[in-house]
């Protein structure tokens, strides 16, 4: 039956996708950040469900390419063109990596592979972009978001309530282990970027009954970050907090989630969680944090040998024996992995895109709560962005995140906010 209901999906959407290719989008996010294919991994073996639907998809903005239905200007902005140099210069450093293929047992991640993903993840972005155009189009695209972000909350609660598992729990991997969200960390900052949507989209609703029912799934989602153990997933929903609390439409209902979140980390963070926080402020003695500044100052060392290109990409781990005595790891933050990897212009273009983004947001808050014809979808979903990017480039300081999809996927979302941002200021004239 699960098969059935998989070929179903896929063939609806693969003609939706062909008609009209934003449908392909949002179907494509929806198996990138819920990741179905690793949660019921036996209906998806031999299937490969992203490239089904990115084939027609791909076919389809083709078909409305040549048509001339897609308004570029969409994606006439400086944050896409940092964007496309960051992308430019993953590329150059793949091509002009002075360790690329060289052997070494301290490759994490096949250059080829990382490459062909970068690729994909790009690709994928610009066209989205061009696809969601208007707020019809936007809504799908975060509701995809919104029921991915649920469940995944319910999911995770699910292993240590239901099934009993403890210690540091990740996201599904399936049998092949090959997830992106297999990672406690990663699958912690997913709940960081998401549960401001579900604070901020409750706003939308009248009826009191659905706005609880949004409001309640946030404790389930910090529930899940303990059972992570990630400290740089509970500093990154503190920041979250902090700014929904400072940028809430009530102020007063804002800063009672400060106390609440107190409360449910000291009920409810578990020993684990509670051991790993308590060792932030004491990063000399903690061999974790110790471990990532031994990184950083690799890093900075392979930014100052290989200013332009870097080290090459994916090749941090076979040339960190060469700047540092320490074991080779990952840098864990994602400017020095950029930075090291793909040379310090695409570090300033990893950077310069937060800083967009954020510059973007806030300018669209005021242009949206100053116009008369108000869309509380783009007046809410700016605030939910803006608070989830700002809890982003927190957790992205203590993790190589340069190619986490979700990051990518709340770019596409703050592209088509701010395009129906300046829509509605013109149609105010």
């Amino acid at each position: 039956m699960g098969k059935i209901v998989l070929y179903l999906v896929l063939g609806v959407g693969a003609i939706g996708a062909l008609m009209q290719p934003w449908v392909g989008v949002c179907l494509t996010y929806l198996f990138v950040i819920l990741n179905p294919q690793h949660i019921w991994w036996w209906h998806f073996e031999g299937v490969r469900p992203v490239f089904f639907i990115l084939l027609p998809t791909f076919i389809g903005f083709a078909i409305a390419l040549i048509q001339k239905r897609l308004d570029f200007d969409i994606i006439k902005n400086k944050r896409n063109f940092f964007l496309a140099t960051l992308w430019m210069f993953f590329v150059l450093s793949y091509f002009f990596s002075p360790y690329i293929g060289k052997p070494s047992p301290y490759w994490f991640h096949d250059p080829e592979w990382v490459f062909s993903l970068a690729n994909k993840i790009f690709i994928l972005y610009f066209v989205a972009c061009l696809c969601i155009n208007d707020e019809k189009k936007l809504r799908y695209l975060v509701i995809i978001f919104v029921i991915s972000v649920a469940y995944l909350i319910y999911w995770a609660n699910a292993q240590y309530l239901l099934l009993h598992r403890y210690g540091r729990i990740g996201g599904p991997a399936g049998p092949s282990g090959g997830s992106p969200l297999k990672d406690q960390n990663a699958f912690a900052m997913l709940f960081v970027v998401g549960l401001p949507f579900f604070y901020y989209m409750g706003w939308q609703f009248k009826k009191t009954i659905f706005r609880y029912a949004l409001w309640l799934v946030i404790p389930f989602g910090w529930h899940a970050v303990f059972l992570t153990g990630s400290r740089g997933g509970v500093l990154g929903i503190g920041v979250t907090i902090l700014v929904a609390s400072l940028r809430s439409p009530r102020k007063i209902i804002g800063l009672i989630l400060i106390p609440l979140f107190i409360v449910a980390f000291m009920w409810q963070a578990g020993p684990i969680m509670l051991e790993r926080s308590a060792t932030i402020t004491q990063y000399e003695q903690e061999g974790s944090a110790q471990g990532r500044i031994n990184a950083w100052k690799a890093a900075t060392r392979m930014i100052i040998s290989y200013p332009l290109f870097g080290v090459g990409l994916s090749a941090f781990g076979p040339a960190f024996p060469d700047f540092s005595d320490e074991k080779p790891r990952e840098a864990h933050n994602t400017f020095f992995q950029i930075a090291a990897e793909s040379g310090i212009i695409a570090g300033l273009m990893y950077v310069l895109v937060l800083w967009s983004s954020i510059k973007d947001l806030l300018r669209n808050s005021k242009i949206l709560r100053g116009q008369d014809n108000q869309s509380e979808l783009l007046i809410y979903l700016n605030e939910a962005l803006l608070t989830s990017i700002i809890g982003f480039a927190v957790c992205a300081m203590f993790l190589s995140l340069q190619f986490y999809e979700i990051f990518y996927y709340l770019c596409v979302l703050t592209n088509s906010v701010s395009y129906c941002s300046m829509r509605v200021k013109i149609q105010s004239i």
